[in-house]
């Protein structure tokens, strides 16, 4: 496999925490995974190409591309054989690499609820607003808090997602927890083998509360951890 130096763009605070975007951790994931070294570098969304997070600066083979989207990133290093899918790796059927695409999808969508959950409510746009600005100075932390808000909620609003009351936006997260929970409470990995594919990369570590009371999801965001982000040490504590 060629030599891939990969610039990963995105936003974590601390190093020993998820990162804050479900998609910077997912492409995390997938490096790890893949054992592709990367340099992490903080970035605002405004700074991509498609004014969002995560981004990659990828060099190999004596050339360096810019890519944008954990979707695209992905795809990039695999097409460019920097990468083995991990769907190949797991040698799943043409049949289940359809449904890991549709349930994938279904995931990502259901990921947006947990946007509205940071930035939609007032208990948690605080929290929110301290973990991303709180290095700033009050009058900055204040400013940018309010114009990510702003850029948010409208984003929240015209996607659909924001026109739903909170009951209703814990409805769909509990939807596409329950699903994910019933193919990992019957085997170890969402197909059954013994290696994880592209779906059990792509699992979200956000849904704090349900994942706690689910003995499959605990077992499985432990394994998956511990191989792979053995540093987030409050996160394994939570799922002992």
């Amino acid at each position: 496999m060629a030599t891939t130096k990969v610039v990963l763009f995105g936003s974590r605070p601390r190093q020993d925490i998820p990162s804050l975007s479900g998609f910077c951790q997912k492409l995390e994931v997938f490096l790890r995974y893949s054992g592709i070294s990367y340099e992490l570098r903080d970035a605002r969304p405004s700074q991509g190409p498609k004014g969002k997070v995560p981004f990659a600066e990828i060099t190999h083979d004596g050339q360096t591309v810019m890519v944008a989207d954990s979707h695209f990133i992905i795809q990039y290093l695999i097409e460019h054989n920097l990468m083995k899918d991990p769907d190949d790796l797991a040698g799943l059927t043409p049949d289940q690499k359809a449904e890991s695409r549709a349930f994938q999808a279904f995931m990502e969508e259901t990921y947006l609820a947990i946007v509205y959950e940071r930035w939609c409510l007032a208990e948690n746009y605080e929290v929110t607003k301290q973990e991303i600005f709180g290095k700033l100075s009050w009058p900055l932390r204040s400013l940018f808090g309010w114009l990510t808000y702003r850029r948010v909620t409208y984003a929240l609003w015209g996607g659909g997602m924001g026109r739903h009351s909170w009951e209703d936006v814990q409805t769909l997260q509990k939807e596409a927890f329950e699903a994910f929970e019933v193919k990992l409470g019957k085997h170890k990995y969402f197909h059954g083998g013994e290696r994880p594919s592209r779906i059990d990369l792509t699992g979200n570590p956000h849904f704090t509360k349900m994942v706690l009371g689910s003995k499959a999801m605990v077992s499985f965001v432990r394994e998956m951890t511990t191989a792979l982000f053995p540093e987030y040490k409050e996160l394994l504590e939570r799922v002992q």
